[in-house]
């Protein structure tokens, strides 16, 4: 084990040893100054309201994304987990939204969404509702478009994992449920969706935790704009580390960032019905 342990530490705990120094550090990528600064950036970061305004919009940007991709994903998983020709091939076919790379994705949403060349444009005037209409312009249109490009992309990925947990699970239950008079909807909420709980546990922890690190769509199609209303923390550390050169800083934000991730995810795997004390024991 010990090549694997020491990849692991390479690529996990070094980093992360170098930014807790980092942000109790001053210094800048320029080498100008620096030097130890205590717990001084990590008040800066919790008492500035940009900051905390940037965490707000990333919780908002998650919990609906995350939560229109279980839903659709839920919908979308029911009906393919029949074993057939068809549905192998609808699978096979959801693999290409979240096959595309992120940045390549909001390109094409981007065009797709020009008020002058884009096709949804183009298509709304063909049917009366108005034409150049500048979906990136708007706060509120900018935030549908983002929230649209992440459903479109990874609601394939949560069916897939809905499905193959709906697969898995044993006939005995529903058959039962179906001889004693119950409705399919009774069945599905009774019968297979708790029994489903830990494949909805494991797409909800593996969407969220890739939801808060969502960086390309929103530095592509609108890089934290109109003003500032789609500006989130992942843009934000960005900003102060490569734009700002203050590492201290941006140091201190990504690890207020990996706490907060690290509290959450035990949360959720709780609130899903999947607890990991009760796992490892």
């Amino acid at each position: 084990m010990s090549p694997a342990l020491a990849l692991l530490l390479i690529m996990t705990v070094v980093p992360t040893v170098y930014l807790v120094r980092a942000s109790l550090r001053n210094d800048t990528l320029l080498g100008i100054g620096g030097g130890f600064v205590g717990l001084q950036n990590y008040r800066d970061v919790l008492t500035d309201p940009n900051e905390l305004h940037a965490l707000l919009r990333t919780g908002f940007f998650v919990v609906v994304a995350v939560a229109l991709e279980l839903l659709l994903g839920m919908l979308l998983a029911v009906p393919l987990a029949a074993q057939s020709r068809s549905n192998n091939l609808a699978a096979t076919l959801m693999l290409l939204p979240f096959a595309v790379t992120p940045v390549v994705s909001a390109m094409i949403f981007r065009e797709l969404l020009s008020p002058t060349t884009g096709w949804v444009d183009y298509y709304i005037g063909r049917v009366g509702l108005g034409a150049h209409f500048d979906w990136l312009g708007g706060s509120n249109t900018a935030w549908l478009a983002i929230i649209g490009l992440d459903v479109w992309q990874w609601t394939p990925f949560v069916a897939l994992i809905l499905m193959a947990g709906l697969q898995s699970l044993p006939p005995e239950p529903s058959e039962a449920a179906a001889i004693d008079g119950a409705s399919n909807w009774q069945t599905f909420r009774f019968i297979t969706l708790p029994m489903l709980m830990p494949f909805v546990a494991i797409a909800l922890t593996l969407r969220t935790i890739q939801a808060f690190k969502t960086f390309d769509s929103f530095a592509v199609l609108t890089n934290g704009g109109p003003g500032t209303s789609t500006e989130i923390i992942n843009l934000n550390i960005y900003r102060v580390a490569l734009q700002s050169f203050r590492i201290g800083a941006a140091s201190a934000l990504a690890m207020v960032f990996l706490i907060f991730l690290s509290l959450l995810v035990p949360l959720l795997l709780r609130v899903a019905g999947r607890d990991p004390e009760e796992g490892a024991a």
